[in-house]
C-alpha cells in the first residue's frame, strides 16, 4: 500500500504523484486539515476548501477508492496514516512556498518510510536556478505545454478514515469539485477565450474565466487549462496563457525571495511613512472611502469573494499609494476576503500594484481612479450594482484628496529613489 498526500492539489487528473504511486501498487489518498492554514482562514475560505475536499472524496469513491481526512499538524498526521496503512511510501507534489517547504521537510523527518515529492505541473517550474524579478525573462522559459495526465479510471478499494467537518460560509460558493471546474473551463473556452484579450480588463470581471478559486486549491491545474486554450489558439488564448504564466512567476518570486511576505521586494520602499490609521483602514476595507471605484470593488469583494484583476489593482494601489496604509496589513485583510486568496499571487499583485519592486512596473505609475472607472465600466453598470449612491466615478467627499495624495506619494518616492 502507498499513500498519496493531497495538499492543495484536490484533483485526480494531471496529478503526477497519484499516478506514480498507483504505478507502484495500491494507493490511498490523504488530506490533512492543517490548523496552521485553516485556523487563520476566513469562514468562506475554510468552507470552500472543505467543500472541495468532499468533492475529492466523492471522486475517490466513484472510482472505488478511499480518501482519508485527518485533522492536525501534517508532520503528525501523515506518519500516523502511513503507519496505520502500513504504507511503503508517501507520494505528494512538491511545495514551493516558505511554509509548504517547511511542512514537507518536517513530514519527511517524521516518516519511517520514504517521502517522494514530484514536480507540480506548473507551466514554468518556480524553482528555476536563476532568480528573476521581472516577468518577461522569466516567461521565456515557457517552451510549450506537455499533455496533461489523465485521471485513473479505477482506484483500489480501502477503508475510509475521518470526516470532513462542516463550515457555514458567509457568501454563496461556486460549485466545488473537478467536474465543476471542467464545466466552467469549457464554458470559458467556448464563450470567452476568443475575446479575452479585449475584455479582460472589465471591472465586472465578465471578460475573465473565473477559474481562479479552482486553481488556488489545485482542483484544476494550470497545465490542463493552458493545454486546452492553446489547442484552440488565437490572441485570446495567447494572452490568457501569459496570465497563467504570471501565476507561476508569483510562485517563483516567493520561492527565491521569501522575505517579500513581510518586506517590499525593493527595500527602499520599506522606509515610506506608512500610516497606522485604523479609521482610514476601516474606510478602505468596508468600501466607505468616497472614491466610487474603490468602494464598489470592496463591497463586491465582501459580498462575493471575487474581484476582477483590474479592480484588485485599483484597490491595492489606492491603499498603498494614496493612503500609505501598511501594505502587509491591508494585503492580509484583502486575501482573507478572496476565495482565490493564493499567497504568492496576492503578494505579487500587491507589490506590483503598490510599486514595491515587483517586475518593471514603475513606482511612479499611479492610477487615475476616475478614468479607470470610465474606461473599464463605460456604461456604469458595475458601479450601479455595487455602489448605487454614486451617479458617476467622480469622488464624493473622499477620505483623501486624490490629487494631493498622488502628489505626496510621488514626492516621497522620488526622495527615496534618489538616495
Amino acid at each position: 500500500m502507498y499513500l498519496v498526500w493531497h495538499k492543495g492539489n484536490l484533483r485526480l487528473a494531471d496529478h503526477p504523484a497519484l499516478l506514480e504511486a498507483l504505478a507502484q501498487g495500491p494507493a490511498v489518498g490523504l488530506v490533512v486539515l492543517d490548523p496552521n492554514n485553516l485556523a487563520q482562514a476566513s469562514p468562506r475560505r475554510r468552507a470552500w476548501f472543505l467543500a472541495n475536499v468532499r468533492a475529492l472524496r466523492r471522486a475517490y469513491r466513484e472510482r472505488g477508492g478511499a480518501l482519508w481526512v485527518l485533522q492536525g499538524p501534517p508532520w503528525e498526521k501523515v506518519p500516523e496514516a502511513a503507519q496505520a496503512l502500513r504504507a511503503k511510501g508517501v507520494y505528494a507534489l512538491r511545495s514551493y512556498t516558505p511554509y509548504g517547504r517547511y511542512r514537507d521537510e518536517r513530514v519527511r523527518e517524521s516518516l519511517l518510510v520514504p517521502l517522494h515529492l514530484l514536480p507540480a505541473p506548473h507551466l514554468v517550474p518556480p524553482d528555476l536556478p536563476k532568480a528573476y524579478r521581472v516577468y518577461t525573462p522569466f516567461s521565456r522559459h515557457f517552451l510549450g505545454v506537455d499533455p496533461p495526465l489523465p485521471a485513473p479510471d479505477a482506484l483500489p478499494q480501502a477503508p475510509e478514515e475521518g470526516e470532513v467537518p462542516g463550515e457555514t460560509p458567509d457568501i454563496p460558493l461556486p460549485e466545488p469539485g473537478e467536474e465543476a471546474a471542467w464545466r466552467r473551463l469549457e464554458r470559458f473556452l467556448e464563450e470567452g477565450l476568443s475575446r479575452y484579450h479585449r475584455e479582460r480588463d472589465r471591472l465586472d470581471g465578465a471578460g475573465g474565466s473565473r477559474l481562479s478559486p479552482y486553481f488556488t486549491l489545485g482542483v484544476l491545474s494550470p497545465r490542463q487549462a493552458a493545454w486546452e486554450a492553446l489547442k484552440r489558439g488565437g490572441e485570446g488564448a495567447r494572452k490568457w496563457v501569459a496570465e497563467l504564466l504570471w501565476r507561476d512567476f508569483s510562485y517563483h518570486l516567493l520561492y527565491h525571495f521569501p522575505r517579500m511576505r513581510e518586506h517590499p521586494l525593493d527595500p527602499r520602499f520599506a522606509s515610506l511613512p506608512w500610516q497606522e490609521d485604523e479609521e482610514l483602514l476601516s474606510a478602505w476595507y468596508w468600501g466607505k472611502t468616497g472614491v466610487p471605484l474603490v468602494d464598489a470593488a470592496m463591497r463586491e469583494l465582501h459580498a462575493t469573494g471575487f474581484l476582477s484583476n483590474r479592480a484588485r489593482m485599483a484597490v491595492a494601489q489606492f491603499a498603498v499609494k494614496y493612503l500609505l496604509l501598511p501594505w502587509q496589513k491591508a494585503e492580509a485583510l484583502f486575501k482573507n476576503l478572496l476565495l482565490d486568496g493564493d499567497t504568492p499571487q496576492n503578494l505579487q499583485g500587491w507589490q506590483w500594484a503598490g510599486g514595491l519592486g515587483v517586475d518593471a512596473a514603475p513606482y511612479f505609475r499611479v492610477f487615475n481612479l476616475v478614468e479607470q472607472g470610465r474606461r473599464h465600466d463605460p456604461e456604469g453598470d458595475w458601479l450601479r450594482r455595487w455602489a448605487p449612491e454614486y451617479p458617476s466615478y467622480e469622488p464624493q467627499d473622499p477620505v483623501v484628496d486624490l490629487l494631493e495624495a498622488r502628489r505626496r506619494y510621488l514626492e516621497l518616492v522620488q526622495r527615496l529613489t534618489r538616495g
